[in-house]
């Protein structure tokens, strides 16, 4: 596509769907930003936002434009909208922790719901991953405090292609103070060799179909054996748990679990209890 015409077709979508979008952004932003009032003892602060509470930054309808944007436009307008939002004050966290995710479960619930095709959400899966691989060193540094001991390896299934989950989870431990790590290579003796190296308290796995939960078990036996840590903890989860969990009842993994969040907050207490 010649590039003058791309760039033509880029900014008449933002003319059309990005204003409103802008203007919503810049009203609640500023409605953010104005003093506090004080309480009645006039010392004592209001608590700093929860993430759920910094989710309320976009509505509905604004996630739909953004989402919108993500499906039907050529590449670079998704990445400007996001842009846009950095730009009009919404924090790093919010679109990491948040909004990306949000996105991400609406495109899988019109997958299921066969309102987007297959294509189509292969298409806005990679971009989502490329907007969160852009953001990775922001966000990073914005955690560079929080980090504590605790260490995970997070991994698709060996040899399994979709990452968006994983990278969605990797932030949220990231954002609690772990350090996470993600091996390039997603095969069963990198991931061996990851475990066999360092010492990692927990191991992640993605599950994404019946093939995969066919070979989990002994995929678990291998990486338990291989484990540097003989009392590393088992995560599993993924878009098949979360489908059909009952399919799991099986498993030999120390945690079983549908969210990010949920995944965290398990894990870290059977680690505060050994």
């Amino acid at each position: 596509m010649n590039p003058s015409f791309k760039k033509e077709l880029i900014m008449e979508v933002f003319s059309t769907q990005l204003p409103r979008l802008v203007e919503e952004i810049e009203r609640k932003v500023e409605g953010a930003n104005k003093p506090k009032a004080s309480n009645e003892d006039g010392w004592i602060e209001a608590p700093a936002p929860t993430l759920s509470q910094q989710g309320e930054v976009l509505g509905d309808e604004e996630i739909d434009r953004i989402t919108q944007l993500l499906l039907s436009t050529e590449d670079g307008a998704f990445e400007l909208a996001i842009t846009v939002l950095k730009t009009h004050g919404v924090s790093i966290n919010y679109i990491v922790l948040d909004l990306i995710p949000t996105i991400a479960r609406r495109l899988g619930k019109q997958w299921e719901d066969d309102t987007l095709s297959f294509a189509e959400v292969s298409i806005g899966t990679n971009k989502l991953e490329r907007v969160i691989h852009k953001l990775d060193y922001l966000f990073q540094v914005t955690q560079l405090e929080k980090r504590g001991d605790h260490s995970i390896l997070i991994s698709v299934f060996p040899e399994s292609q979709h990452s968006l989950g994983t990278l969605i989870l990797s932030n949220y431990f990231i954002h609690s103070g772990w350090r996470v790590y993600r091996p390039e290579n997603n095969s069963l003796r990198s991931i061996s060799r990851e475990l066999e190296s360092n010492n990692h308290d927990a191991i992640a796995i993605s599950i994404s179909c019946n093939e995969q939960l066919e070979q989990l078990p002994n995929t678990i036996s291998v990486l338990r054996e291989k484990s540097k840590n003989p009392k590393i903890k088992v995560l599993i989860g993924g878009p098949l748990y979360n489908k059909a969990p009952e399919k799991f009842t099986h498993i030999q993994a120390d945690i079983k679990a549908f969210t990010p969040e949920e995944s965290v907050e398990r894990l870290e207490l059977v680690l505060s209890q050994i």
